[in-house]
């Protein structure tokens, strides 16, 4: 079913989850302790370490979460209201230090790394800014999210599945600073565009809009499902282009064509990343730690306002081309036995 299909929490679940989750936070430590004692006398087995990694990274997520909700009640103590001038401002600056944080952990206890592979172009200072990224491969969406934040100088705004609000820090923090979250596919009716039109029109000239039009995680599965119901809904010609494509899903242009509709002004970044696309398993993302060998390699391409097409159909055929590009890219590279 995956995240689509899971609805939002109930008003009163929003309500009380902020509460009980530092108590519960809590309680996952005590639960992780004697696995963490346990993974480190089996690292004399397991050489790699990888239980005492996997469980020392999680308890450490958990507190970085934890300590984000807080620093959101700190903030709404501060100002109980949330009119201040500095309100929205407040907000980004704990999501960039919890993504750093969550980061720094991600290197230190299972390697992993974000490189780049080329120089990064952010587009006009003055013009806002969309990247539209590859989907793929574990921690993906929160790496692309650290890079723009401290590289570009850009604060993120993300479109992400409502299901994502059962993390209460998710809910808090993100709907303070504007984020979409995309209806489940249970809620009937729900115009799933128009807040992504929302969001491209609120966007700042320091801000960038993280987009990922595949609409989920790539997978070989899911990729061989995704071309088994195009061929059974007779869209022969959608179904050869996913064929073509071996890293990636086809993307999906309605949330782009919006997008570009709404702010023609916006510079566009294509983002590609290939080392981990192909880790869809939790047996797979077991057997690759420690990432040490494995960097998160990152490739973008920054076009001009008005180097991108501005019809629908030209939208779509264009950004198939820059998704036969980043397919291309990822073949190579991990073809070429740098991976």
């Amino acid at each position: 079913m995956g995240l689509a299909g899971i609805p939002k929490p109930p008003r009163f679940a929003r309500r009380v989850l902020p509460v009980v989750w530092p108590v519960g936070a809590a309680a996952v430590t005590g639960l992780a302790t004697p696995v963490i004692v346990a993974g480190a006398f089996h690292a004399f087995v397991d050489k790699r370490a990888r239980l005492f990694r996997v469980s020392c990274l999680g308890v450490g997520l958990v507190w970085v979460d934890v300590r984000m909700l807080l620093d959101c009640w700190r903030l709404r103590l501060k100002d109980r209201d949330g009119t201040g001038p500095t309100w929205e401002d407040d907000h980004e600056q704990v999501f960039l230090a919890g993504l750093n944080r969550a980061m720094i952990l991600g290197k230190r206890w299972v390697g992993f790394e974000v490189r780049l592979d080329d120089r990064m172009h952010f587009g006009n200072e003055g013009a806002p800014l969309v990247a539209f990224a590859r989907h793929a491969g574990p921690g993906d969406s929160i790496a692309l999210a650290w890079l723009l934040g401290h590289t570009a100088g850009r604060m993120p705004k993300i479109v992400l599945a409502e299901a994502l609000r059962w993390d209460p820090m998710v809910d808090t923090l993100l709907t303070q600073m504007r984020s979409y979250f995309v209806p489940s596919r249970t809620g009937a009716g729900d115009d799933r565009v128009e807040g992504v039109r929302e969001l491209a029109r609120g966007l700042k000239h320091d801000d960038v809009l993280l987009l990922f039009p595949e609409g989920q995680n790539f997978s070989p599965d899911r990729r061989r499902r995704l071309i088994s119901r195009l061929r059974e809904a007779g869209q022969e010609l959608r179904a050869r282009r996913a064929v073509s494509l071996w890293n990636t899903l086809p993307p999906k242009t309605k949330g782009v064509v919006a997008v570009l509709d709404e702010r023609p002004d916006a510079d566009v970044m294509i983002v590609g990343h290939a080392g981990f696309g192909h880790l869809s398993t939790p047996r797979e993302i077991w057997d690759a730690i420690p990432f040490t060998d494995r960097p998160f390699l990152v490739r973008t391409h920054t076009y001009a306002a008005g180097d991108v097409p501005d019809d629908a159909p030209a939208i779509a055929e264009w950004l198939d081309e820059r998704w036969t590009e980043i397919d291309d890219w990822v073949t190579a590279y991990e073809g070429s036995g740098t991976a």
